[in-house]
């Protein structure tokens, strides 16, 4: 599994940083993430939409031409129909074998986790409330890189399911 090493550099150990620019790392970084998930979500989004309604109209089509093919049984040719079913069948497959629906939800999930987070953080509440802005630095730099560990995680299980 590919880690995370971007973040985990050597500028938030490097002590001639103040905590703002430290901060200012830490959400540069936390923009970073968010825009990889969201572009992801969107991807999926778009790919589900694509394959669910493609399938959708193939099948609507497949009953129609079935249809046509018995009113018209002499002027309609017979090779559509194989070809609209076939193009159903496929639109189906991928749309089960994609797993887009389940990467769509799974990479908005993480990109509102981290969006809560990062509002926690801003405001100091939560496990942010009444400690130093080094240690609420440092929990904040943890919770981003376990979200986005744990984001890939599912990211991978469900392609390995799909």
């Amino acid at each position: 599994m590919k880690q995370n090493n971007q973040f985990l550099n050597p500028y938030l150990l490097n002590p001639q940083l103040s905590a703002e620019e430290k901060i200012m790392l830490v959400n540069n970084e936390l923009q970073r993430l968010l825009t990889h998930f969201d572009t992801k979500s969107d991807k999926a989004k778009t790919n589900f939409h694509f394959y669910k309604y493609t399938s959708i109209v193939l099948a609507a089509f497949t009953t129609i031409v079935s249809s046509l093919q018995v009113i018209y049984p002499e002027s309609f040719p017979l090779w559509i129909l194989p070809v609209v079913s076939a193009g159903a069948t496929v639109a189906v497959a991928f749309l089960g074998a994609s797993s887009a629906q389940r990467i769509w939800i799974n990479s908005r999930t993480t990109g509102q986790q981290l969006q809560a987070e990062q509002f926690l953080f801003n405001q100091q509440a939560g496990s942010y409330y009444n400690i130093s802005k080094e240690e609420s630095l440092r929990l904040f730099s943890e919770r981003m890189i376990q979200l986005w560990n744990e984001g890939h995680g599912k990211w991978e299980q469900t392609v390995n399911e799909g």
